[in-house]
């Protein structure tokens, strides 16, 4: 009887253990890497697959510049949350093979973090660079106050349109969701999740504004109509100046999402391409963060 009682005794007090090894949440790390998309390092080429530029259309960029940060994460179980609000100027054109390491955070809980997002701000002095972005790229941008600025071209039959451009269009990515529909992030225990905030650099070549899944097409017409001197030269003037109903028609354009960005109250190829560049943070590639707002 007593050998039986001892027993028991073990044998009940094995699922308390249990449970109070359960009850301690384990840990493990989370880094952020920044990724530009393949149309910012490789161009957009033309062609009759989803990924080309449908109307004929070469374009390649030679300078691509965004100020990006305040990384962050939440649980909706438990309401705790992780972050940084450091802004970061990075060379998206020369970014590092793997992307730029922005955040590691440490020892965090081991679950899902359902909500993540992160800004694209305005840039402002107190900004930082991350190496290979240079000095004088970081200065330019807080100088200007842009929050996206690039420089490249369009060739077609022949015809060069070079384009030098910069957007003070700070906006906030919430709600982030990988491209299979997953929101946030789970972080493995006693490992490391990677994850990965991706920067576009084709939605301006869009036939309209998305808000969730990319169904469109890609066109770069535009290009050449808005070069009002036909100098080859396309600048933020002349975008302004161009009118959408003589450089996208509707249809095949939808312009339902596009507004008066420069409160000109003349909707203007300017105001579709920078209503564009808001839309240009996504997730672990192709995934959506489809709660966007201003952000100064």
């Amino acid at each position: 009887m007593k050998r039986n009682g001892l027993f028991a005794v073990a044998f009940l007090a094995l699922p308390l253990s249990l449970a109070l090894a359960c009850s301690k949440e384990d840990k493990g790390d989370l880094q952020i890497f920044v990724v530009p998309e393949d149309t910012i390092t490789q161009g957009l080429q033309p062609g009759t697959d989803m990924e080309n530029v449908q109307d004929g259309w070469t374009i390649t960029y030679d300078r691509f510049l965004v100020a990006i940060g305040n990384f962050r994460a939440t649980r909706t179980d438990t309401g705790a949350s992780i972050g940084d609000s450091t802004v970061h100027i990075l060379d998206l054109r020369n970014a590092p093979t793997s992307g730029y390491v922005t955040n590691t955070f440490s020892n965090i809980d081991a679950v899902r973090w359902d909500k993540f997002g992160f800004d694209m701000p305005n840039a402002k002095p107190g900004d930082t660079g991350l190496s290979p972005t240079r000095q004088e790229d970081v200065d330019f941008m807080v100088q200007n106050g842009f929050s996206v600025y690039f420089e490249g071209a369009g060739q077609k039959d022949g015809k060069t349109i070079r384009f030098k451009w910069g957007f003070s269009a700070g906006t906030s990515f919430s709600d982030c969701a990988s491209p299979d529909g997953l929101a946030g992030f789970a972080v493995p225990a006693s490992g490391t999740i990677q994850i990965k905030p991706t920067i576009h650099g084709d939605h301006w070549f869009f036939d309209n504004v998305t808000q969730g899944v990319e169904i469109t097409t890609r066109l770069a017409q535009w290009l050449e109509i808005c070069d009002a001197d036909q100098n080859g030269d396309l600048t933020i003037a002349e975008l302004k100046a161009c009118d959408v109903t003589d450089a996208l028609p509707q249809p095949p354009y939808d312009l339902t999402s596009v507004r008066d960005q420069d409160g000109d109250g003349f909707i203007s190829v300017f105001d579709y391409v920078d209503s564009q560049v808001r839309t240009i943070g996504e997730f672990q590639g192709d995934g959506e963060c489809p709660t966007r707002s201003p952000v100064p």
